[in-house]
Formats: structure tokens, C-alpha cells, sequence
């Protein structure tokens, strides 16, 4: 995303299916090209993508997850990993961290049980077939050196041309060289070929010049984790009934500087599932110069875009009816979770407040640092 003159706006950029081409038009994702030449790229990429699995397993949802050696990854066709020794654990784990780790048959809600086999990792098989609100704390000159939050998660109604998130942003660099990371919970039916919400992550060391992707649609995440992935599917909470929640953390870790994604019922248990390595950034081989938690949401059409969060507009009466972030942190050089400074905090809301609207409150007892939004979506320029 794009920094604006203001400080204050950001355009969408959203890859093709396959390619590290963007479109940075706020209402569109580029369409995959039906031309002999481009299908055959796209078999030639899948190729490329799909490797010889050790297993496949499919689970109960129909997802087939292909077991594939460690030591094969896409990561590795990345010419800067080429000399890389992989990490199987982020190398210094902070004291809020423990080695207590839920099962990933709980965080899913049994939607996967199965592990691959040791010594390989599982990848959802690839196949064929903007608008947002956030807040970001701002003080100039910090160094952030990770991001954190716990988010509720919901069912959407998304369409195959439309895509919404729940996030954080990892951000360093100018804009013709921005350095970021990007994960949480996805809706894309383009891209899992549901709506279901699902993990995804995004990264890019050039403003998406010629760097980054999508979860592992392009050499550079490392997977370590044998039994979870990017695609898979999160148990979602049911409105005014009850609310499920996730933490997410993406910190430096202390010897090796790779970034660690890891996520859980808690953040004391969450469970790493693989890291980018530092060779891969520029800007943020370092730190951030910014952490954003929020939303995101574009689709093709110019008249209608989908829903955010929950689908409801945000209120703070009733967690149950509400898409929320809380315990929102930044990870300091130290790789310690810190709150952020509500007063250094600013919201950030690009269209009518009657499609996506956002609100920040807190320190709020356990909760902390606390944000709703999203809304329905429809007409919003």
C-alpha cells in the first residue's frame, strides 16, 4: 500500500492470481487473462508452485493439503535463500511466551486433524480456477519490530471478484521501495475458491514491483509447521451467540532477525508456523516504521463493494455482535509485546461511515488497547 501526500491515504495494490503485477485502482483486482500464451504461463507457474507431494491429504471441508519436503518449499527457488539453513523455532522466545502449544485441531475447530510426516510441511495445492479502515499508531522515528492482536473472526458473504481482510500491516521504505508484511484472516473466493474466512499472509521487499505474493504463491515464506498453513479455515463466530478469537503474532527473532508468523487461542500458546528470512527485505531486514491493525475490502464492479469484519457496522456494547482487535501491541527490539500508546493512535477510514466504520477505546481491563469496525459494504463512493 501507498503512502499518500497526507499521510492519511493508501491505495489498494492487489496482485494477479499468479503474477507480481498489480493494479493499484481502489475497485479492482486484475482478472486471469483466458489467452492460450498466459494459460500456458499459469500451467507453467503451477509447475512451479505444486510440488511432487511425500502425501495428500484432503480434508473434511474438501481443501486437498499436499505434504511436501521440507527442504523443497517454494521458499527455496528464491535465489537469495539459496545458502539459507532452515529454522525449525524462532531461535529466543521472550518470557510471555511459553513452550505450552494448543493443538492445531483446536484452533481450527477439528477442521484438519491430520499432520504430514516428519520432515515435511503442508501446502494447500494451487489451482486455476479498495476499501478499508484501520488505525496506526504514530510517532515518528519508532522502531517496531513486530505486530500483534487478537481478532474475532466471522463468516462473509463475498463474491468471486471481491476480497475482504482483517490484518496487520508490517511497513518500512519509501513508496517506490516499501518493504512490508501482511497477515490475519482472508474472504476470497478467487484466490481459496470459497468464502470461507482463511489465514493468508502477503509480503514484498519493492512496493510489489517485482517482489512478494500472496502466502506461498511465490518463492520466499519458509513453512516449518507440519499441520497448519496459509488457506486453511478458522472456526468462525456465530452473531450475538459467541465469539471466537485468534491472536496473530509476527515478531524478529533475536539471533537470526528472520520474522516469525505464529498464531493461537493465546498468545502465550500460539504455535509458529514458518518465518520470512531476513535476505529477503530491504527496509524491514531491521525494524518497521509502522504497525497497522484494521480491515481491507475491494471488488471489481465500481458500484458495490463487500462486507468488513462482520458484516455489521461496529458498536462497543456487545463483543458478540461486533468484529473486534484487542490486546492490539507492537513487539519491541527486545521481542517483548508492548501496548500501543492509545494517545499516539490515529483512525483511518477512506469512504461514507455507513459502509465501514471504525472506533478505538481502551486500555479496557483485559481487552487493552481495543478496536471494532467494518460494516456491510454496498455503495460507498
Amino acid at each position: 500500500m501507498e503512502e499518500g501526500d497526507n499521510g492519511c491515504l493508501y491505495c489498494l495494490f492487489y496482485p494477479s492470481f499468479f503474477s507480481s503485477n498489480f493494479n493499484n485502482h481502489v475497485d479492482g483486482k486484475q482478472s486471469i487473462s483466458k489467452t492460450e500464451e498466459d494459460d500456458t504461463e499459469i500451467e507453467r507457474k503451477l509447475r512451479i508452485l505444486n510440488k511432487n507431494p511425500i502425501k495428500t491429504i484432503t480434508t473434511k471441508i474438501g481443501d486437498i493439503i499436499d505434504c511436501i519436503d521440507i527442504y523443497k518449499q517454494p521458499a527455496f527457488d528464491n535465489p537469495l535463500l539459496k545458502n539459507h539453513k532452515i529454522q525449525m523455532n524462532p531461535d529466543s522466545i521472550p518470557g510471555e511466551m511459553t513452550n505450552k502449544v494448543t493443538s492445531s485441531s483446536s484452533i481450527f475447530g477439528g477442521i484438519q486433524k491430520e499432520r504430514c510426516p516428519l520432515g515435511t510441511v503442508p501446502i494447500r495445492r494451487t489451482t486455476k480456477e479498495d476499501l478499508f479502515v484501520f488505525v496506526e499508531e504514530v510517532v515518528e522515528g519508532k522502531q517496531y519490530f513486530g505486530g500483534t492482536a487478537y481478532m474475532s473472526l466471522h463468516d462473509l458473504s463475498v463474491f468471486r471478484d471481491e476480497f475482504s481482510t482483517s490484518q496487520i500491516w508490517l511497513i518500512n521504505g519509501p513508496t517506490e521501495q516499501i518493504n512490508s508484511i501482511e497477515f490475519g484472516i482472508m474472504h476470497d473466493p478467487l484466490l481459496f475458491g470459497d468464502s470461507r474466512a482463511r489465514l493468508f499472509s502477503s509480503w514484498t521487499a519493492d512496493g510489489h514491483q517485482t517482489t512478494g505474493c500472496y502466502n506461498m504463491m511465490c518463492p520466499g515464506f519458509v513453512q516449518v509447521n507440519r499441520a497448519v498453513t496459509f488457506g486453511q479455515q478458522f472456526q468462525s463466530s456465530i452473531y450475538g451467540k459467541v465469539s471466537y478469537e485468534y491472536s496473530f503474532i509476527v515478531r524478529r527473532a533475536a539471533i537470526s532477525k528472520d520474522r516469525w508468523l505464529s498464531i493461537g487461542l493465546s498468545a502465550e500458546t500460539s504455535e509458529p508456523i514458518g518465518y520470512w528470512p531476513k535476505e529477503l527485505f530491504t527496509h524491514l531486514a531491521k525494524s518497521a516504521s509502522t504497525v497497522r491493525h484494521g480491515g481491507f475490502a475491494s471488488a471489481r464492479s465500481k458500484t458495490s463493494t463487500p462486507p468488513m469484519g462482520n458484516g455489521f457496522l461496529p458498536q462497543l456494547t456487545d463483543f458478540k455482535k461486533t468484529a473486534f482487535m484487542v490486546k492490539m501491541m507492537y513487539v519491541n527490539e527486545t521481542g517483548h509485546m508492548v501496548n500501543l500508546d492509545r494517545n499516539s493512535m490515529h483512525t483511518h477510514r477512506r469512504e461514507k461511515p455507513e459502509c465501514y466504520d471504525i472506533m478505538l477505546d481502551g486500555p479496557l481491563g483485559d481487552f487493552d488497547i481495543t478496536m471494532v469496525y467494518g460494516g456491510p459494504g454496498g455503495i460507498c463512493t
